[in-house]
């Protein structure tokens, strides 16, 4: 159904109008020619006269106002030369029918959109005088004289407002409603900036906050790990096991220091980069980034082989970064399925990662991440399977590892 909706949004609504313009030219020039009632003399006006009459459909989003004027007046014009064009009894007239559906069809279709497209004043203008043009039809001498009575005068008048009146009052309430749901929107989107706006107000409060706090652990980390050195200084030589125990101590401290230091740094970025504030990541994080692709639309399944071991900084990142980009372009590509294979041996970390689909240009993606692989001795390939699926496998010496 949204589909629908959508391609019905998309149709060029000024070509419409043309076509329905020409359907009713057609119908009605039938009628004239091909029905009975409509004296000889008479059916070159009335021919005439429908193609003027409605036409004005096709240019009724452009001129809305002039379109039903003009065909009120073509058909108050057409009654004085003898036409038949609105010719029957709901027009109060009891002579000569051309059909009396299409010319209410016609006067429908340009009576709503001088309603819905027009301010109040043009709107109200365009309809009385296009309903006096079309209640005269009645009263001209070619309509076949004036009504006497009444009750004739009151059906040549209602009958023909019945043509233009509907239309007009549903172009006004579909006016009325476009300008409330227009104001609704206008709010929401004022409430929904003024909301974004607080919470941005919010978050650099906070972040001005968490940096001043961020500063104090800072240098006190870096206090901790002065006096420390100091003491393992004088240690170095009488008691080389607490020497050491500070020596630990130093790189537990500056570890921790250069985390808050990251954070702290990130403060400074935009806050559009949620990573900003995060540590470098590595394969402890990989149940986090697998969650994410699943929720973009990839169902992803991690296996690991072997017995993980602690791996450097450097390699634990580059090896992160292969999944991720790898995982990034699957999506990209709209794969539905990935495995992914993380195998630890005594000297390699493997990495293996397949989908269930071809990745058009997949060399040329991962030809950045594989020049980061080759920084750390490694390899990186890829291939399309038999089947249609397309493999990455990577390898990374864990002895060539660098501190990161």
């Amino acid at each position: 159904m949204r589909a629908l909706r959508e391609r019905v949004a998309g149709v060029d609504r000024r070509r419409t109008d043309a076509i329905l313009a020409v359907a009713m030219i057609i119908v009605l020039e039938l009628q004239c020619w091909l029905g009975a009632g409509i004296a000889g003399q008479h059916q070159l006006v009335t021919a005439i006269a429908a193609v003027f009459f409605a036409a004005p459909i096709a240019v009724r989003r452009v001129v809305p106002g002039f379109a039903l004027v003009f065909s009120a007046a073509v058909a108050a014009i057409q009654t004085l030369l003898g036409g038949g064009l609105l010719s029957g009894p709901l027009f109060g007239n009891a002579g000569p029918v051309l059909g009396d559906v299409v010319p209410v069809i016609v006067l429908l279709a340009l009576g709503y959109p001088a309603g819905a497209w027009l301010d109040m004043r043009r709107s109200l203008a365009a309809a009385i005088l296009g309903l006096a043009l079309i209640v005269s039809c009645a009263f001209l001498p070619g309509g076949g004289g004036p009504p006497t009575g009444v009750g004739s005068i009151a059906q040549s008048v209602f009958y023909p407002s019945l043509m233009i009146v509907p239309g007009w009052l549903v172009g006004r309430l579909a006016r009325a409603r476009g300008r409330r749901s227009t104001a609704f929107r206008e709010l929401a989107a004022q409430a929904a900036a003024e909301q974004d706006a607080r919470e941005a107000a919010a978050i650099t409060g906070e972040r001005a906050r968490i940096g001043s706090e961020l500063q104090d652990i800072i240098a006190h980390s870096v206090s901790a790990m002065v006096i420390q050195a100091g003491g393992a200084r004088l240690l170095l030589r009488s008691d080389p096991d607490r020497a050491r125990d500070s020596i630990l101590t130093i790189e537990h401290i500056g570890r921790e220091a250069l985390a808050d230091l990251r954070r702290l740094l990130g403060m400074l970025r935009k806050d559009d980069d949620p990573r900003a504030l995060s540590p470098q990541p590595g394969l402890s994080q990989l149940p986090v980034l697998i969650d994410s692709a699943g929720q973009a639309g990839l169902a992803c399944e991690l296996r690991t082989l072997g017995d993980p071991i602690d791996l450097t900084p450097g390699v634990d990142l580059v090896a992160y970064r292969v999944i991720e980009v790898a995982l990034l372009t699957a999506t990209d590509h709209h794969l539905s399925r990935a495995l992914v294979t993380v195998r630890y041996t005594a000297h390699e970390l493997e990495l293996d990662i397949r989908g269930d689909g071809t990745i058009p240009g997949l060399d040329q993606s991962l030809h950045a991440t594989a020049q980061r692989v080759a920084l750390y001795d490694g390899s990186l390939r890829t291939r399309t399977a038999a089947n249609g699926e397309f493999e990455l496998r990577a390898r990374l010496p864990i002895r060539t590892g660098a501190l990161a």
